[in-house]
């Protein structure tokens, strides 16, 4: 029998990680995994600074049918609120970001293309704003909003503890989700402020069911200038415009 509780009250349930397990067998949402996945994100959220770096694969279907799967760096710096700074370098694109709460500029070293738009407010807003009106899709957005959509989490159709687990020689909790469209799988650290380990990522309602993963590297005293996350271009940079999604 499905177990429910009113979303309110998932991040303040004190538990302890031996009773996952039990509650994993009788529950397909078991709060108390809910409850832990909240309670990273709102650490998250809370680290005036970080930075983060992320190894990633993503699965990609060739027009055989095939699935491949392509391999990629990300790095993420984050001061405030407000500045940030992305970095991608991936089999198949390489693209920086900077944003400093007024502009967010996309530049692509290869290529030596940069556009700058106006974005002012949080970073997290920009994220948002960037992916519904451009359609950019930044790796490490999950990490701003993990846990915090009420929405999102009313709509999980399970939430399991799956067990220990070492990502890079450090013991995790492995948790599994479940919600309309898309798998999850979050391990994170044990220590008593948590942190993601790993993102396993699975879209469901594809066909071919693509997968992502991010497996994280975190610095919580990043040493940060504020020029870091204002684009400067360099000697033959060019400015191009970026299209809205419905241009």
């Amino acid at each position: 029998m499905k177990q429910k509780l009113p979303l309110c009250y998932i991040a303040f349930i004190p538990f302890s990680l031996s009773v996952f397990a039990a509650e994993s067998n009788e529950s397909q949402v078991n709060p108390l995994v809910v409850a832990k996945a909240v309670e990273v994100g709102q650490h998250l959220r809370s680290l005036p600074k970080v930075e983060v770096t992320a190894q990633t694969t993503l699965d990609v279907t060739l027009k055989s049918g095939q699935k491949i799967q392509s391999h990629g760096t990300s790095q993420m710096v984050a001061d405030g609120k407000n500045r940030l700074y992305m970095n991608i370098d991936s089999d198949s694109i390489t693209r920086e970001y900077f944003f400093d709460g007024k502009n967010l500029t996309q530049y692509s070293p290869p290529l030596q293309y940069y556009t700058t738009i106006d974005m002012p407010g949080t970073a997290a807003g920009m994220l948002n704003k960037v992916e519904a009106h451009y359609g950019i899709h930044l790796p490490l957005k999950a990490l701003f909003t993990l846990g915090s959509d009420q929405e999102a989490l009313s709509k999980l159709t399970s939430a399991v503890y799956i067990g220990p687990s070492k990502i890079n020689g450090k013991v995790c909790d492995h948790l599994a989700f479940s919600q309309p469209g898309a798998d999850w799988q979050l391990w994170v650290s044990r220590d008593k402020n948590p942190l993601p380990c790993k993102l396993v990522v699975t879209k469901t309602d594809e066909t071919s069911q693509p997968q992502t993963s991010q497996t994280f590297a975190w610095n919580l005293k990043p040493f940060v200038s504020p020029s870091e996350f204002t684009f400067k271009p360099a000697k033959g940079d060019v400015a191009i415009p970026l299209k809205k999604l419905a241009e």
